[in-house]
């Protein structure tokens, strides 16, 4: 097996001359590493559906209770931002927690339009029930990778994500 590639075929970091043989290498690799992805996210989301079966709590819903858990007083937008969602998704996830009587909104502020989130003590019990976030799979396989590794990994998830958030070419209409 030569050094970059999984399997012992040729990719992209492989690909010396710059014929038309390294397109395909291109190619190749980015089919690869696409493969690879989509291994990465099934593996998150098998665990996330165990725990929906286990706790019916939505890995959405378990990362919220946690982040309130963690800061109790949170304002929505702040979950919102911690989750890389939108703040109205962020208060559908809530509307669903606060009907389970998992959490619970107040308005403390002298701007009532801040909303400042807590754990209800069902909810503090349902936390202390469900497997923390920093001790999943792919968290501790993280803490596993060589400082090395895990730096070029941010580097390279970096670009895509960078890539994939430009926004799309115009495509004139005929």
């Amino acid at each position: 097996m030569t050094k970059g590639s999984r399997r012992g075929s040729p990719n992209k970091l492989e690909a010396e001359d710059a014929g038309s043989g390294a397109f395909a290498l291109d190619n190749a690799a980015a089919e690869e590493a696409f493969g690879m992805v989509l291994r990465l996210v099934r593996s998150v989301q098998t665990g996330m559906q165990n725990i929906d079966n286990v706790h019916g709590l939505s890995g959405s819903q378990l990362w919220a209770l946690w982040q309130v858990s963690a800061q109790q007083g949170l304002r929505v937008s702040e979950l919102a931002e911690a989750q890389h969602i939108h703040p109205s998704t962020a208060s559908n996830l809530l509307d669903k927690l606060e009907a389970r009587g998992l959490v619970r909104r107040e308005r403390r502020d002298p701007d009532q339009r801040v909303v400042r989130l807590y754990l209800t003590t069902p909810g503090r019990a349902v936390v202390k029930l469900i497997p923390g976030p920093m001790r999943g799979r792919l968290r501790d396989a993280l803490r596993d990778v060589p400082p090395a590794v895990l730096s070029g990994l941010i580097d390279g998830v970096t670009s895509v994500l960078n890539l994939m958030e430009r926004p799309a070419p115009e495509h004139p209409v005929n």
